[in-house]
Order: C-alpha cells, then sequence, then structure tokens
C-alpha cells in the first residue's frame, strides 16, 4: 500500500485564509436568562417527576396496620377460643 496522499490543498487556499476569515462577521449573542435558567428548570421538574412518582409508589404498596382495638374486636366477633388462638401461636412459631 502506497503512503501518497490521495487529496490536495486548492492552490493559494491558505494564502487567501486570513482575509476570507476577517470577512466572516463576529456574531457574539449573549443568553438570555431563561436560556441560562433551562437545564437547572429541567433538572428540576425531573427531580420533582421522580418524588411524586416515589410517593405514589410507595402510598400504594404500604399495607395498613390494624390497632391492637381492632383486632380484639375482630376476634371477640369471629367467636375464636384463647385455647384456638394459643395453639395457633404455639403451631406457628
Amino acid at each position: 500500500m502506497s503512503k501518497k496522499m490521495n487529496y490536495n490543498v486548492p492552490d493559494g487556499y491558505f494564502e487567501n485564509l486570513q482575509k476570507r476569515l476577517s470577512a466572516i462577521p463576529a456574531q457574539v449573542e449573549k443568553p438570555s436568562r431563561m436560556q441560562k435558567f433551562t437545564p437547572y428548570l429541567a433538572l428540576a421538574a425531573c427531580f420533582a417527576i421522580a418524588v411524586m412518582i416515589g410517593n405514589f409508589v410507595l402510598r400504594r404498596s404500604t399495607v395498613p396496620v390494624a390497632s391492637e382495638d381492632e383486632i380484639i374486636e375482630y376476634l371477640i366477633a369471629s367467636d375464636i377460643t384463647l385455647a384456638q388462638i394459643e395453639d395457633y401461636l404455639i403451631t406457628n412459631q
């Protein structure tokens, strides 16, 4: 394989380069306040959405806990004897 360059620079390219570059107007535009703060607003919106989704998931996955009084009322209403409760607790330890 030969090491010959297949590409050529046009004649006079570098001699006229400075003149062509100086002919291009410098357009420096200051960003507006909204353009400066847009990334920060987007980041805050992402965090807010993540918190809302996490809150929704956690609220849906929690199991309500019955109070001690509710448990006692349930056991009284279901006609379960203390002996049956003791037997259940002993066998399921």
